[in-house]
This record gives C-alpha cells, sequence and structure tokens, in this order.
C-alpha cells in the first residue's frame, strides 16, 4: 500500500481521542451508602453491563469514523488484485498486408499463415488483457481504432474482421508501423505493452540501414508510461527455393492520344529471383478485351527487358490497359501490370501570332498549321482538318477576350512587347493545367521576357533570357542539333537519327537561354552541336512549359524543312496538353479527379478501391462543371470510378495507382540486419510473440480506495447516530405508574 498525501498520517493519533473520553467516563466516583439501595441493586447490576457494553461500541464506532477520514485524506493506494482485477497486457498485433505477403508457400501464402498465428495469439490472451491490430501498409492505419479488454465477444469479432482481410500491392512501412504501435495510448488497466508484428521477413519495407531512425524509436519505446517490448515474427520459409518475374511497370509517352492513332505500350519485366526464368508469354488486354500476346525471352537472375506493344484506341474515353504474365511464380502478385490511356477526338489549340506575322509573304505560324495538318489561307480563316489537333488561331491583342481555358494548349508564335494582365492571363493559365510553348523570334525582347515571363526564376519561362546571336541572313554560318538522348517523353522520337534528321537542323540566329543550375528543376529538351540550350521545359503549378530560342517558321532556321520538325510539333503539343486532362495514373496519395459538364440532376459516384468496399462520393458544383474528388488513394491497384451507377448515363472511369517495383524482391533479411535492428530498434526477433526480455519487471497497477473509505466514514457516523440514540433513549426513557 501506498499513500498519495502520507503528511495526514500524523492524524492518526486522534483515533486515540474516543478511547481516552471513554476511560474518562469511567472514573471512579465518591460512593455514598443509602439504605434503600439495597433494594435496587439486582436491577441496576443487569443495567450497568448493558450500558458498558453499548459505550464500548460507541467508542470503537468513533474511533473507526476519526481512522476512515485519517485515511481517505491520506489517499491510499493498493494493488490492483485485492479487488479481484488482473493487471492486464496491452497487445498491438501489426500484420504486415504489403505485396510480398502474397508469397506462394507449400500451403497456401504467407498472409494466409499470418492471420492464423494472429488467430492463435488472441487465443492465447487472457481475461485483463487488451488487445488492438494495426495493418503495415505504405501508410499504416488501425483495423480497430482503440484497445479492446479481451473476451468471448472480442475475440469472434477480431476473428471474423481479420478473416475479411487480403494483402495488398503496397509497400510495407514498417518503421513507421512500430512507431505507431508504440505511440498509442496504452490501455487503462494495462501494465505492460506487447507489440506483436507478424511480417514474411522481406528486407523492403525494414529500413534496416535508417539507423538513425530506428533508434529514435527505441528511445520512443523506452519513454513510453509502460514497459513495452517489440517482438516481430517472420514467415516466410527461409531455405525454400523461389522465383519471381514481375511485370515493374507499363509506360508510354503519351497517356493523352487520339482516337485511331497508333501509339506505343511497353512493359517493364524483371527477373527478381536468384534463378534463371524459361521463356514465357505476355498476355495484353483492354478493358477485359484481349489485344495480343509478347513472347518473353529467358531472363537471367537480376536481368530486365522492355517489351514494346503497339496499340489504337478506336474510340474516345479513358481505357484500362494491362499485360499479364502467362506463368505462374512465388508471387503472383505482381505478374500484371496497368496503365490507363484517354483517348480524344479532338485536341483545341491556341496559336497566338504577332500582328506582323510574315516573312516573304507568309505567317510564320503557318509552318507550325502545316506540321498540325490544317490547310489555312493567310487571308481567310477556312481551315480542313486532317488530324485531332484543332488550333484556333489569334493576334496577341485578342488574348483578353479568349478564354484559355478552352484549349489544352497555347502555342506563342514570337513574344512581342506583352501587357501585365496578358502576362497574369497566361501565368493563372498554366498553373491551372494548361501547356504553353514559347517560341522566341524577331520580336522577342530580352529585358521584357525576362521581366514579365520569367520574373527571377518565379514566373512561368523556364529560363533567363539573353541577347540573341547569329545572322538569319547568313546562311554559311550555323549551329546544329544535337540529337537528344530518350530522356524526356518530349524528345523520345526525336533523337532516332535513323528515321528523322535532326542532325540535319540548321540554326542561323537564335536566344540565348543562360544555364540553369543543377538543383533549378529545368529540363534542357534540345542542345546545339556546341553545347547551347536550344529548347528547355519546366513544370509550373500544374502545367508544363516549353521555350524554345527560335520561331517556328523559316526565318531563323531550316528546321520547317527537315522530317523532324513534324513528329516534334506532336510530341510537343501532346506532352503539353496532357496535364489538360484529368491525371489518370497516379502515385500513392495523390488525389483522384474526375470532372464532367453539370447535367440537370446532381449526380452521383461509386469508387470501388483495390480492396475493400464500394466508397459513394458527392460532387463539387462550380459555374460549369462538377468534380468528384478523392484524396485517400493510398493503396496501388486499379480504382474504378462509376458515375451515376445503373443509369443510362452510367459512366466508367478507370484510374491505377502505381505500386513500388522493388517491393517484388522477395530477398529476406539477413543475420546482420537482425542484429542492426535489434541493437538500433529494440526489436526482438523471436517465435513466442508475447515473450518478455528476461529481467523486465511489471509494474504493480495499484488503485486508488479513498471513495471507499469516506463511504465507510459516513456510514460509522450514521450507525453511532442511530445506536446512541437507542442507547439514550433506553437510558432515560419515563415509564408511567401504573394506576390502581
Amino acid at each position: 500500500m501506498s499513500f498519495l498525501s502520507g503528511i495526514f498520517l500524523w492524524a492518526l493519533p486522534l483515533v486515540a481521542v474516543p478511547v481516552l473520553i471513554h476511560l474518562f467516563n469511567r472514573r471512579r466516583r465518591e460512593v455514598v451508602q443509602w439504605g434503600a439501595m439495597q433494594f435496587l441493586s439486582d436491577s441496576l447490576t443487569k443495567k450497568r453491563r448493558i450500558m458498558r457494553v453499548d459505550d464500548l461500541i460507541l467508542m470503537l464506532l468513533r474511533a473507526l469514523a476519526i481512522l476512515m477520514i485519517v485515511a481517505a485524506l491520506a489517499q491510499p493506494m493498493v494493488q490492483s488484485q485485492w479487488f479481484g482485477s488482473t493487471a492486464g497486457r496491452d497487445v498491438v498485433i501489426v500484420i504486415d498486408t504489403s505485396l510480398s505477403m502474397s508469397r506462394e508457400l507449400d500451403q497456401g501464402t504467407v498472409f494466409d499463415r499470418a492471420i492464423e498465428r494472429a488467430n492463435d495469439l488472441l487465443a492465447e490472451l487472457s481475461d485483463g488483457d487488451s488487445v488492438r491490430v494495426l495493418l503495415a501498409g505504405n501508410r499504416p492505419h488501425w483495423l480497430t481504432s482503440s484497445a479492446a479488454v479481451v473476451d468471448s465477444a472480442t475475440t469472434d469479432q477480431l476473428k471474423h474482421a481479420l478473416s475479411e482481410l487480403e494483402p495488398t500491392l503496397a509497400t510495407a512501412d514498417l518503421f513507421s508501423a512500430v512507431q505507431m504501435a508504440a505511440d498509442a495510448v496504452p490501455a487503462s488497466s494495462a501494465t505492460s505493452r506487447t507489440i506483436a508484428v507478424l511480417t514474411d521477413g522481406s528486407r523492403h519495407g525494414w529500413q534496416s540501414d535508417a539507423t538513425a531512425a530506428w533508434t529514435g524509436v527505441e528511445r520512443l519505446i523506452e519513454q513510453t508510461a509502460i514497459p513495452t517490448v517489440v517482438n516481430v515474427l517472420e514467415l516466410a520459409d527461409v531455405d525454400t527455393e523461389w522465383t519471381n518475374i514481375s511485370v515493374d511497370q507499363l509506360q508510354t509517352s503519351r497517356k493523352l492520344v487520339g482516337v485511331e492513332d497508333e501509339f506505343t505500350v511497353r512493359a517493364v519485366l524483371t527477373n527478381r529471383g536468384p534463378q534463371p526464368t524459361a521463356a514465357m508469354l505476355l498476355n495484353w488486354e483492354s478493358d477485359g478485351e484481349p489485344l495480343g500476346v509478347s513472347s518473353i525471352e529467358p531472363l537471367a537472375p537480376g536481368q530486365s527487358v522492355t517489351i514494346p506493344f503497339q496499340h489504337e484506341i478506336e474510340e474516345a474515353g479513358v481505357s484500362s490497359i494491362q499485360c499479364r504474365i502467362d506463368g505462374s511464380d512465388n508471387l503472383n502478385a505482381d505478374n500484371v501490370g496497368s496503365l490507363v490511356v484517354e483517348a480524344v477526338e479532338r485536341v483545341p489549340l491556341l496559336i497566338l501570332r504577332p500582328q506582323d506575322d510574315e516573312i516573304n509573304g507568309r505567317s510564320e505560324s503557318s509552318y507550325l498549321l502545316a506540321a498540325l495538318g490544317q490547310v489555312q489561307s493567310i487571308d481567310d480563316d477556312d481551315e480542313q482538318a486532317i488530324s485531332v489537333f484543332q488550333p484556333t488561331v489569334a493576334q496577341f491583342d485578342e488574348l483578353e477576350s479568349l478564354r484559355l481555358s478552352d484549349y489544352y494548349a497555347v502555342v506563342m508564335a514570337d513574344v512581342p512587347q506583352l501587357s501585365d494582365e496578358t502576362t497574369e492571363q497566361l501565368s493563372d493559365y498554366v498553373r491551372s493545367g494548361g501547356g504553353l510553348w514559347i517560341a522566341l523570334g524577331e520580336q522577342a525582347d530580352a529585358e521584357t521576357y525576362n521581366t514579365l515571363l520569367y520574373q527571377e526564376g518565379q514566373g512561368v519561362a523556364p529560363l533567363l533570357l539573353e541577347e540573341p546571336t547569329g545572322d538569319a541572313n547568313n546562311r554559311d554560318k550555323f549551329d546544329m542539333v544535337h540529337p537528344p538522348e530518350a530522356e524526356h517523353v518530349a524528345t523520345e522520337l526525336l533523337g532516332d537519327t535513323q528515321r528523322l534528321d535532326v542532325d540535319e537542323v540548321k540554326i542561323y540566329r537564335r536566344h540565348q537561354f543562360r544555364n540553369p543550375g543543377s538543383d533549378s528543376g529545368i529540363s534542357v529538351l534540345l542542345r546545339s552541336d556546341r553545347g547551347a540550350i536550344l529548347a528547355a521545359e519546366k513544370y509550373s503549378g500544374e502545367g508544363r512549359v516549353i521555350a524554345q530560342c527560335m520561331p517556328v517558321g523559316l526565318s531563323w532556321s531550316n528546321l520547317p524543312l527537315c522530317q523532324v520538325y513534324v513528329p516534334m510539333v506532336h510530341e510537343w503539343l501532346w506532352y503539353l496538353s496532357e496535364p489538360a486532362v484529368a491525371k489518370r495514373n497516379l502515385q500513392p496519395g495523390e488525389p483522384l479527379l474526375f470532372s464532367q459538364d453539370v447535367g440537370q440532376k446532381e449526380s452521383t459516384a461509386l469508387l470501388q478501391p483495390p480492396v475493400g468496399e464500394p466508397i459513394e462520393l458527392l460532387p463539387e458544383l462550380t459555374d460549369r462543371h462538377e468534380v468528384f474528388e478523392y484524396h485517400r488513394a493510398f493503396l496501388p491497384g486499379n480504382y474504378l470510378l462509376t458515375v451515376n451507377p445503373g443509369a443510362n448515363s452510367e459512366v466508367l472511369v478507370p484510374f491505377y495507382v502505381q505500386r513500388d517495383a522493388a517491393e517484388s524482391d522477395l530477398t529476406l533479411l539477413d543475420e546482420p540486419q537482425h542484429a542492426l535492428l535489434a541493437q538500433a530498434g529494440g526489436l526482438r526477433f523471436t517465435e513466442e510473440l508475447l515473450s518478455v526480455p528476461a529481467g523486465q519487471t511489471v509494474e504493480i497497477r495499484r488503485e486508488p480506495i479513498w471513495s471507499l473509505l469516506l463511504t465507510a466514514f459516513l456510514l460509522f457516523i450514521v450507525v453511532e447516530m442511530l445506536i446512541s440514540a437507542w442507547s439514550t433513549n433506553r437510558r432515560y426513557a419515563y415509564r408511567a405508574a401504573p394506576t390502581v
């Protein structure tokens, strides 16, 4: 027993006060002999004995009352076992739900084994324990939000919830999971905590090299309110041979394509296993319909291969393209790759040209229109479209009257003097997802460009502009274009000198860009044979900007006369237009967005995530559109948004959240990594998940009892008053004399 206010124990001598009063009342009195007393002696002897018993009882009650009030003021704490309570453990079961937990074993998967072991763990818990379950994915989250006291009902509920779980395509952030479990508020009745981690033991996700971070976790565990231990059980078979070939990702240079335009999808495959693989087949499909088959050559351990596939989409809309390995290995969940592509019938473009835009009777922008498949006269607006690109030509002084949001991309054929309002209009357009192509020509002024568009790196222009160099009239002196590497999707096709003549482009005069810093975030698309920057790209808000050092026509170069001109125009405009449509291929945590025109009736939508039940979404209404948003797409995999489910206007919109390809590596933690995690993070790799380290002491839980003492004090006072009243009445009650 312990006391919170032990100073009040100094008042315990007050218990003796009722005793002293009792003894004082019994002091000897002077005896006076009276002859008539002999007739009352028999009666008085009997009454005196009863009075002594009453006095003793009252003395005892008064002493106990004083004892109770003094003890209550001292606030004693006693062991909970005295009241029949059992000092319990707070058990946190951490279950790895990552992709590697789908690993096939001789019987079932590693995840099946984890669920079975979790059920066994629940059966091992005792009355008085509390339990909760934490799921370790790329963002750990609680299956049970708070600790539940163990009983038959709790156990049945948890077993049912565990039976409905399935592994995901995510990477397990086990560091964050252990930290989250250790930081959780323990159950009030718990005197110790055990964190039981069930995992396959794959290296990826443990961050075993993050020694400083794991040391912080160990420090957090040491500072917890109750003794805490982290026990880890690895469920994969260490000595079993395994094979795994994975589809790391699907790639394409364009996720926005034209209807019936052929494009290339590339599947990146890697042999993750320790053994060579045999030849296999790769099946392609779109929205569940088969497209074709590709062959996969045998791969050595660690070898990767890229398999291209040509495809075209016949109708406008959003399509999910998948490839699937025709075979089986120890991790079939990564044998599938997905990619979402949107096909459109038209790409609206805006081409801004200066008022004086004619060289030798032909405008600079006319070459751009020809590359877009447009036949247009200089004197009229009649044009015939033969491509998906639908350009609108306007002069700069008309810009303020145009709604830029109607266009996927804007091309500035030269940069004349711009007003502040026009500059702000273009900046807002780009930051909200528009594409901007700046082609610098004769009317571009470096000072105006740098002040309005570059703005010391804060504007939409990617690089600082310097004075132009070269002579457009001297065709004997020129710069050549260095064929670009296939490192950027906008220039991926341009470097193919076998089919295109990019190395024959001659630039007679050009503006000069200042070289960016290494950490500027600027991508250089084209360089000259002398290393000068010819075109550069940057992100500005949600949109993209490309700036090139020469016009789009023939005034400063022979580019429009080269074969590479048309592919360059198309590829750059596709690249710039892509942000104008909703992003369908996401990284974990990126918002999922879908927008459509407002109808007569407000729409509803259901979102089916990779695992779990559908999620109902309600739109946010704007002036012209209703927008569905979902900001918790953390799990990798396929999402399907159904707008107006069951109605005639039902729309199916697929999305794909990319997974981490490294999660396909099934290599397990080795002994040095075990030792590092044990030393830095205090983890214990053991088969006994509820065991504690030798010598660990468990704090005895104590309960306050001063409320009980106050109740006893009141009880003793009430009983003392009742006995006092009864005794007094019996001693001095008046008895009426009998009548004759």
